[in-house]
């Protein structure tokens, strides 16, 4: 009886043995078929192109053997500090992976470059990771409603609120005067020399519209992955470059942030103004936000030669900017003076995140005893710059110091 007992309890531990032989080799054989999976081939959108507030979606499907072994417990992307998976769904197959990732993106250019796949297999009895790289950019353009009607500003005729009158070849007669010695003799005017009793010529005019150069400094400050500031700021200024194009202005976008600059075509009417939208949804995000911020001085010295190429008459250069310290003023000085010098109108817009927020987002009262201190020092300093306002609300006071400046002989 007791040989028998002996005799039972070894088959026993024999079978469990035996399995466990046998689920150690399948979990090796499984593991060793997982290493041809690291050579995939996958199958994604380059760009994906969405508006503010809309949802994009990667469609990535990956090929590779054995891809049916493996359970996914999470995805996840290498991606910026302004974008972030909403939600993703899984549809696997013996050789293919179907994989929709919903993202959270903010407005501007995000590139993607890493696809990570978490996995396990036999039920949790082994585990990996599969990265994978792609090379896909998500670019988010701001959304904005313009509501803007002309400003009736009296005698703004020559700054741009319709063309602007000046002597030149033309159609139109600008006035008749005196003849002078060198005058052509084809612009007599044969009628007014009888009537005078001497020699009068006609002057034509040629029309012209003055020239306005948006130039945005964004401070890393605005990309701050808990804040709105910066849809909030392009939104702003896109209702600026809506007004200012309304009421008969050309309009020309510098965006300059650490990560380089953004320059548009000059735009002449209002139903381009796609071109400048599409200039700001390409304002690309870090993956980190710098606390170091040098982007005004690369634009003090970019804007001059943009100005020289674009204005061939005296035009108003609106500089949106972010001050943090005592070096932003002089760079900001600079500007002033060398655009003065040219005879060009520069007009400062101070502006933080804060004050933005302030203008567009609900704030509780402990968000305003941390805002008072950035927005104080931003009017210490906007005090040293000539010609300059803190404004919350930056279309519609720059939209109206535009249009009510003018042209001194």
């Amino acid at each position: 009886m007791s040989s028998l007992l002996v005799i039972t309890q070894l088959s026993y531990y024999t079978v469990l043995s035996t399995a466990g032989f046998l689920v150690a080799g399948y979990a090796a054989g499984v593991l060793h078929s997982l290493k041809k999976v690291n050579k995939v081939l996958a199958d994604y959108p380059p760009e994906v192109r969405v508006l503010e507030d809309e949802t994009p979606t990667l469609e990535i499907v990956i090929r590779a053997p054995h891809l049916g072994l493996l359970k996914i417990a999470r995805v996840s992307l290498v991606c910026d500090a302004g974008t972030r998976i909403s939600e993703y769904s899984v549809r696997s197959g013996d050789r293919t992976l179907e994989i929709k990732v919903g993202l959270n993106a903010r407005v501007g250019t995000h590139r993607i470059n890493t696809l990570n796949l978490h996995f396990h297999v036999l039920g949790g009895l082994a585990e990996g990771l599969m990265t994978i790289e792609i090379f896909s950019e998500v670019r988010v353009l701001p959304k904005f409603s313009a509501g803007l009607t002309p400003y009736p500003v009296p005698g703004f005729r020559h700054l741009g609120m319709g063309p602007s009158k000046t002597r030149g070849p033309g159609t139109n007669i600008f006035e008749v005067r005196e003849y002078m010695p060198g005058d052509e003799f084809k612009k007599i005017d044969w009628k007014a020399t009888a009537r005078l009793s001497r020699l009068a010529v006609k002057e034509f005019e040629k029309e012209m519209h003055r020239d306005v150069i948006i130039s945005l400094v964004l401070s890393d400050k605005f990309f701050y992955p808990g804040s709105k500031a910066l849809e909030n700021l392009l939104r702003e200024v896109c209702k600026l470059a809506s007004g200012l194009l309304i009421n008969g202005l050309h309009v020309r976008l510098l965006v300059v942030s650490e990560r380089g600059f953004l320059l548009s075509n000059k735009v002449t009417s209002a139903n381009k103004i796609g071109e400048l939208v599409e200039v700001l949804s390409r304002i690309e995000w870090p993956e980190r936000p710098l606390m170091t911020y040098s982007a005004l001085r690369v634009a003090s010295w970019l804007l001059l030669p943009i100005v020289v190429n674009t204005c061939s008459t005296p035009c108003v250069v609106v500089n949106i900017v972010c001050l943090e310290d005592l070096s932003d003023v002089e760079a900001a000085l600079r500007v002033f003076k060398r655009l003065k010098a040219l005879s060009h109108e520069a007009i400062f817009v101070a502006t933080t995140p804060a004050l933005i927020n302030l203008r567009h987002e609900e704030v509780t009262l402990e968000d305003l005893s941390s805002m008072y201190q950035e927005v104080e020092n931003l009017v210490k300093l906007s005090k040293k710059l000539p010609n300059s306002v803190v404004a919350p609300d930056v279309s519609a006071v720059v939209l109206d110091k535009v249009l009510k400046l003018r042209v001194t002989a």
